[in-house]
């Protein structure tokens, strides 16, 4: 983008609002870290790291499937303990960290001078929806600092608690549901957009065509529609602790998963759920490799 951006802008011209000198300045410095080779080979370790714990996640929701349970939670906060239980996991971590840090620097620099393939509203969307992906990648940028600084407990029934003190605020029941409802629109918005190919927009051609293509679009349908049912299933138990008041009958993803054993063909649904997982964690690896600027 950057360069080719202000090419295409006549010398001398500039809308009223580039003016503004702090604008100029911002938009300049988000332009300068788009264009920084430096900054794209971080968020390309950073989408390889994301893909890796969604590829611990996957096994650890098959070893709930298989066994009934997992030693560490199906969590972003179980994965990197499962990482940091490994041989130089502290290390990995720590690279984890600094992968996720320019994920929120590439993401942040999107949200104020990306997506100019776009007018109007749908640019404000898709800046706006850059914007969430940097604070998504800023909190697994901060667990993977606590976890690997040794800070990071590895709790139970956190979601729980939560839930529990907002239920006692005046208003707390319709803002769990709230809660729920953005959750299962998030699941449902997941599932859209994996069967609906809008990631191949994150994609440079390379990675669209041939043989690589059509793996790369099975493993984005698959991983995208299994993410998009787990969060669908959160959002609907923290819908129902909402509807009954009962903090015990919501939860994070890992007691999700426990209760969706336990449904007909529970089993069957988690390792699908698992290897979806898996096939979204390989689909981010090889957005790593294939990466577009927007």
């Amino acid at each position: 983008m950057g360069k080719g951006y202000r090419s295409r802008m006549p010398q001398g011209v500039c809308p009223a609002v580039c003016r503004e000198p702090g604008l100029v300045n911002t938009q300049t410095a988000a332009e300068e870290a788009r264009d920084s080779p430096a900054l794209e080979w971080g968020a390309r370790i950073g989408f390889v790291v994301y893909g890796l714990v969604y590829g611990v996640l996957a096994w650890l929701t098959v070893q709930i499937a298989v066994s009934g349970g997992s030693s560490a939670k199906v969590s972003r906060q179980g994965a990197l303990h499962e990482v940091a239980r490994q041989p130089l996991g502290g290390t990995m971590l720590w690279i984890a960290f600094g992968g996720f840090c320019a994920l929120v620097l590439w993401e942040a620099a999107t949200a104020l001078v990306g997506h100019h393939d776009k007018d109007g509203g749908k640019r404000v969307v898709a800046r706006l929806a850059s914007a969430a992906k940097a604070i998504v990648f800023a909190v697994f940028a901060f667990s993977c600092a606590k976890v690997a600084s040794g800070s990071g407990g590895n709790k139970s029934g956190g979601a729980k608690t939560w839930t529990a003190r907002i239920l006692e605020l005046p208003a707390g029941p319709v803002i769990v549901a709230a809660a729920g409802l953005a959750i299962l629109a998030y699941g449902v918005y997941s599932v859209i957009r994996g069967l609906g190919d809008g990631w191949r927009k994150d994609l440079d051609p390379d990675g669209k065509r041939g043989d690589l293509g059509k793996v790369i679009t099975v493993l984005a349908r698959t991983g995208y529609t299994s993410r998009g049912l787990a969060f669908g299933i959160v959002g609907g138990l923290v819908i129902w602790a909402a509807f009954t008041q009962d903090a015990q009958h919501s939860g994070g993803l890992d007691q999700a998963l426990q209760r969706a054993r336990h449904a007909p063909l529970g089993s069957a649904l988690l390792i699908l759920i698992g290897l979806g997982f898996a096939c979204y964690g390989l689909y981010n690896i090889a957005r790593a490799f294939y990466l577009r600027r927007k």
